[in-house]
């Protein structure tokens, strides 16, 4: 099985590099992208098993990227991080709402604290894998 992939999309890399600690401890690659067309060809080229989606000051151009990933990759789990600073509940409430209708499986909020960052990519990360080999196994047994 070749080896699992993470895509971070962001402008900053700091996300990546929140996710290459727990990465080399399971041999994961993580891919960067800082533009929206360079992050659908990865996605494209890749196939990753978890994109990491974070958005920071154009929300509007987030989501909609968002939207494009959930119709090209849909079996892609994708974590939207978003830095948009929000005020109250209410606003972070809604961009979950629409965040997950337009494709995400989690959203998260500031902080955006390492351990969580790493549970839940690993988390996402050993699923895809045990789909993988289920899907391997599957496959081999038809063949006997």
């Amino acid at each position: 099985m070749k080896h699992p992939q993470v895509v971070v999309y962001e402008s900053d890399g700091s996300l990546a590099a929140q996710v290459r600690r727990v990465a080399e401890d399971n041999s994961w690659l993580v891919r960067e992208s800082r533009r929206p067309d360079a992050c659908l060809q990865l996605l494209a080229e890749v196939r990753p098993s978890v994109l990491l989606l974070k958005i920071e000051r154009e929300l509007h151009d987030g989501l909609a990227l968002l939207g494009q990933v959930a119709e090209r990759a849909p079996d892609c789990p994708v974590v939207l991080v978003s830095d948009v600073k929000m005020e109250g509940a209410e606003q972070r409430a809604q961009l979950s709402a629409l965040a997950m209708d337009l494709g995400a499986r989690y959203v998260l909020f500031p902080p955006h604290q390492t351990p969580v960052i790493e549970d839940l990519v690993s988390g996402l990360m050993a699923s895809t894998v045990r789909r993988m080999v289920g899907t391997a196994t599957d496959e081999g047994e038809g063949d006997a």
